[in-house]
């Protein structure tokens, strides 16, 4: 289930962000990293960031420049 739009949809379409406790939030591209992961649609991350719906999935306090910063290595388009 996609944490931005709310709406459920494949795992290989969406994207998953684990948090990683030296670096913050991180990108898991291969869907393989422990953890707790948040799931959503690339096109979704400024609705799932302006709604703070990440660091809630990630049940911990994610200060939104790091996932911001995490979420600005996307490519766009």
């Amino acid at each position: 289930m996609c944490a931005g739009c709310r709406q459920r949809a494949d795992k290989p379409t969406l994207l998953r962000l684990v948090w990683d406790g030296a670096s913050g939030v991180l990108i898991d591209e291969r869907q393989r990293l422990p953890g707790r992961g948040v799931y959503l649609h690339p096109a979704c991350a400024p609705r799932a960031l302006k709604s703070r719906a990440i660091g809630r999935g990630l049940r911990r306090g994610v200060d939104q420049a790091v996932v911001a910063d995490a979420l600005s290595t996307l490519p766009t388009g």
